[in-house]
């Protein structure tokens, strides 16, 4: 039993440190991205390579929460990590767009919901193929909503905050009342929207894992 323990708190001591490790890697990525784009063209070389850079951060991390979730019986198959990257990099790449488009302050917020249901339905697609699933199989799994919204929420106060356009809003007297400059301000909410969404996709994507594997009978009598 206590060595049963033991390899339980290592495995949740292992999975940790990969949702750590998650969120440091997108929350840099995200930031690098970002100031790539800064009065970049959208057909610029700055652009493409914040795209290639924000890409290349999301198959790192599609790899790592694939061992959070599966540990060393890794489920993803390159082809379906680099489609689940390459979606997620769509979809932020879509938000600025979004944003940038109707200008702030509306951008922010029509872009804000836009990248909530987005990420929604990104992130169904990530828990289905952790746990083997057919991709599109379907939209939205209601799990996802919450911590989708999240980071919805995140992103869009880190861009208010980056871009100077929180001055005004609801936003404006946090850097104050917190004694840090804006764009740290931005980048710590950032970081805690991302682990917040880590932890519970992990959670989520495990959970719907083991009722999948689990033998049809013991599944009968846990919904009952």
């Amino acid at each position: 039993m206590l060595d049963a323990f033991r390899r339980g708190a290592v495995a949740m001591a292992c999975r940790w440190a990969l949702v750590v490790a998650v969120t440091g890697v997108e929350a840099a990525a995200l930031s690098v991205w970002l100031a790539l784009l800064a009065d970049a063209s959208p057909a610029s070389r700055e652009a493409a390579v914040g795209v290639v850079v924000l890409a290349a951060a999301f198959l790192v991390g599609q790899f790592l929460v694939d061992l959070a979730v599966n540990g060393s019986a890794v489920g993803f198959p390159l082809g379906r990590t680099l489609g689940v990257a390459l979606s997620e990099t769509a979809v932020w790449t879509g938000w600025l767009a979004v944003v940038a488009a109707l200008g702030d302050p509306r951008g922010a917020l029509v872009g804000g919901v836009a990248l909530a249901v987005a990420l929604a339905a990104q992130h169904t697609a990530e828990v289905d193929a952790l746990r083997g699933a057919p991709l599109g199989s379907r939209l939205v799994d209601p799990s996802t909503v919450g911590y989708s919204l999240v980071t919805a929420a995140g992103a869009t106060a880190w861009l208010a905050l980056e871009a100077g356009f929180a001055s005004a809003g609801p936003l404006a007297d946090l850097p104050g009342s917190a004694s840090l400059a804006p764009e740290t301000l931005g980048l710590v909410v950032l970081v805690v929207a991302l682990l917040v969404e880590h932890v519970a996709g992990v959670a989520v994507a495990r959970r719907e894992c083991a009722e999948r594997t689990a033998p049809a009978w013991f599944r009968s009598r846990s919904s009952t």
